[in-house]
C-alpha cells in the first residue's frame, strides 16, 4: 500500500505484507515487515544502497531519479520487482507475485464491496491522523516561529506543535462495518497512546484483510472471478493477470478452506531499532545490520508451527 497522487512521499509503502500459501496443508500465513526495516537495494546495475523498505517501490518507480537499475526495475512493474527483492531479503523466500494499491484505489475497492465489517481489536483514539493536503499547514505561524519550533522539538513532539494538520479519530473494541475512507483511517493510525506503533497498526491490517476476505467470499464465488477481476483491476499494479489468476485458483483450490496465521517481524521479536548514519529510525536484525539469516529462522518456523 502506499499513498498515491497528492500525499507527501506518494510512492513511500505505507504498509508491507506477504502472503505464503500451502495448497497442500491448506494454510496460509500473512507476513508484516515493517515499513522502517533497513536494508540494501539495487539503485544501479553495480551499485547497491541501504534504504528503508518502504523506499523500494518507491525507487523501482522512478526511472528518472534511478535510470541505471537493472532491466527487471524498469517498466510498470518496476516498484513492484524492487519491492519483491527488498521483501525477499527479510523472510528469506521467494516472491512469485505483487498487488500494490494507492489509498485511493484501497478506499474505492472497499467501497465496491459496500463496506466490510471489522472486528477491531482494541478501543484506541488517535489525536494525530493527518489529514491530506494540509502536511505543511502552518497553523498560523510565521516562519520565525516555525524555526524557533523545529529547533525546539523532534519528531512527535513537534508534530503536537502543529494540531492543526491532523484530526482526531476514534474506533471502540468489537465488530465495525466500515467504508473507504474509515477502513483506510483504521489501517493507517499510528499516533495512538492505547493502539499505536507498528506493531499495533500490523494487528489491526490483520483484522481488516481478514473483513474482506469474508466480504469477498459472501459477496463473489469463484466462478465470478472474471467480475472481480474486472473491477478491481484498474485500482492496483499488479504482475498477475487473470489466466494467471485462474490457474493459481485451480492449485491453490476453495480459499475458505484455509487456516490463516498472522507473522510479525519486529522489534519485539527479531529485530533491534536503531539510527542510520543520516540519524533515520530504522530497524535491522538484533544480531547484527545485513544478517538476515536468524529472521529467515523465526519467519520460516512460524510458518512451519502453524495450527
Amino acid at each position: 500500500g502506499y499513498g498515491g497522487a497528492g500525499h507527501e512521499g506518494g510512492t513511500l509503502s505505507d504498509s508491507i505484507l506477504v502472503l505464503n500459501l500451502n495448497p497442500k496443508f491448506k494454510k496460509a500465513a500473512l507476513i508484516a515487515v515493517p515499513r522502517d526495516t533497513w536494508v540494501e537495494l539495487p539503485i544501479r546495475s553495480d551499485l547497491k544502497e541501504s534504504h528503508k523498505i518502504n523506499a523500494a517501490f518507491a525507487i523501482g518507480s522512478d526511472h528518472a531519479k534511478y535510470p541505471l537499475v537493472e532491466p527487471r526495475y524498469q517498466g510498470d512493474s518496476g516498484g513492484g520487482e524492487m519491492a519483491k527483492y527488498a521483501a525477499e531479503q527479510v523472510i528469506g523466500m521467494p516472491i512469485d507475485y505483487f498487488v500494490s494499491v494507492s489509498f485511493d484505489g484501497f478506499k474505492e475497492a472497499i467501497d465496491i464491496l459496500e463496506g466490510i465489517e471489522v472486528d477491531v481489536p482494541v478501543t484506541f483514539d488517535d489525536y494525530f491522523y493527518p489529514i491530506k493536503g494540509r502536511e505543511n499547514d502552518t497553523c498560523g505561524k510565521n516562519a520565525s516561529e516555525i524555526a524557533q519550533l523545529h529547533g525546539q522539538f523532534k519528531d512527535t513532539e513537534l508534530h503536537h506543535q502543529f494540531e492543526c494538520r491532523y484530526e482526531h479519530i476514534h474506533f471502540e473494541k468489537g465488530e465495525t462495518l466500515m467504508d473507504g475512507e474509515t477502513a483506510l483511517k483504521f489501517t493507517r493510525s499510528r499516533a495512538s497512546a492505547q493502539h499505536g506503533g507498528d506493531f499495533a497498526r500490523s494487528e489491526r491490517q490483520h483484522a481488516l484483510l481478514l473483513g474482506i476476505k469474508n466480504k469477498l467470499l459472501s459477496k463473489y464465488s469463484v466462478d465470478k472471478i472474471d467480475d472481480i477481476f474486472s473491477q478491481f483491476a484498474k485500482m492496483v499494479r499488479t504482475d498477475l493477470d487473470l489466466p494467471t489468476i485462474k490457474n493459481l485458483i485451480q492449485i491453490l483450490g476453495e480459499p475458505e478452506t484455509y487456516s490463516i496465521k498472522f507473522v510479525r517481524v519486529s522489534d519485539e521479536n527479531v529485530l533491534v531499532s536503531t539510527k542510520s548514519l543520516d540519524g533515520q529510525f530504522i530497524l535491522i536484525p538484533k544480531q547484527g545490520e545485513g544478517i538476515w539469516s536468524p529472521v529467515h529462522t523465526f519467519v520460516r518456523e512460524a510458518i512451519q508451527n502453524q495450527n
